[in-house]
């Protein structure tokens, strides 16, 4: 009985955490440039806010440096989400002086 719940929890856990929005970066790029990615996972509905909040972590980065934030690309990953095509959003920015 007791392994029969610990092994239930461990499931739990796992698919829970198959649905977590992962970060990545911000990452060096070149000189003052960055790239920073937002991914959700593996049960997404198509509609995460992921390059607003991609957006906003990028200028809360430059802003922690007392920085300005300037734009240099994004890029969003297009459906149909599935077979590890996850919603994607990946900006690329600048923080200067």
């Amino acid at each position: 009985m007791k392994s029969f719940f610990c092994l239930t929890i461990t499931s739990i856990t796992t698919l829970l955490s198959g649905c977590a929005t992962s970060s990545n970066g911000p990452m060096p790029a070149g000189k003052d440039t960055y790239v920073l990615s937002r991914q959700e996972g593996a049960f997404p509905s198509g509609s995460e806010p992921l390059l607003a909040e991609s957006l906003a972590e990028a200028r809360n980065f430059c802003g922690s440096q007392k920085k300005e934030f300037k734009l240099i690309d994004t890029h969003e990953n297009q459906g149909p989400f599935i077979l590890g095509n996850y919603p994607k959003a990946t900006v690329t920015f600048s923080c200067n002086e």
